[in-house]
């Protein structure tokens, strides 16, 4: 499943389901702190740490653009 950016990957699984595991994600317990680190220096969580920013959002939604766009 670690075909997807780690961080991106996080993202989505805080969008959709609020708490992801770092089993869900199929990478390392420290690989997957230190991408839950990054989200939230980057602000990519909002105040609360329980959703998304603007900021995080729009990292899924480059993300999903930069893949399709690699597709086509």
């Amino acid at each position: 499943m670690i075909n997807k950016d780690p961080v991106y990957h996080i993202l989505k699984l805080l969008q959709e389901q609020g708490e992801p595991h770092f089993r869900q994600i199929g990478i390392d317990e420290r690989d997957f702190i230190v991408a839950l680190q990054h989200i939230q220096e980057a602000g990519y969580t909002d105040r609360t740490g329980n959703g998304l920013s603007q900021a995080g959002l729009d990292y899924i939604t480059g993300y999903e653009r930069r893949t399709n766009d690699s597709r086509n």
